[in-house]
């Protein structure tokens, strides 16, 4: 074996080495990362939730296209993982009859 085969031999599983574990590590940092983000989005989505189910039950009627905001809301809530306490708010939210627009 000359010297180049030996350096050759050496110095490209080593290389490899390094870019297999830059890569594994920039990976497990930005799975962490969107997974905090996720856990961001939907809390910001729940509080909506429930901030909006508050006001909503105080006027007693929600407009059709609120209404329909909030189901949107919801289903993304749940695609996040979202629990069903919300649920039960979103269920109670549906049946606030809907605003008659004069």
């Amino acid at each position: 074996m000359d010297i180049f085969q030996m350096i050759v031999s050496y110095l490209v599983p080593t290389i490899l080495g390094g870019v297999v574990g830059f890569i594994s590590t920039k990976l497990k940092k930005n799975k962490k990362r969107d997974m905090a983000i996720e856990a961001g989005v939907q809390a910001l989505l729940r509080n909506e939730l429930i901030r909006r189910y508050r006001e909503y039950e105080i006027k007693g009627e929600i407009s059709i296209l609120d209404r329909e905001n909030l189901e949107e809301m919801f289903k993304q809530y749940e695609n996040l993982g979202g629990n069903g306490a919300v649920k039960k708010l979103m269920n109670e939210l549906l049946e606030i009859p809907t605003k008659v627009i004069k």
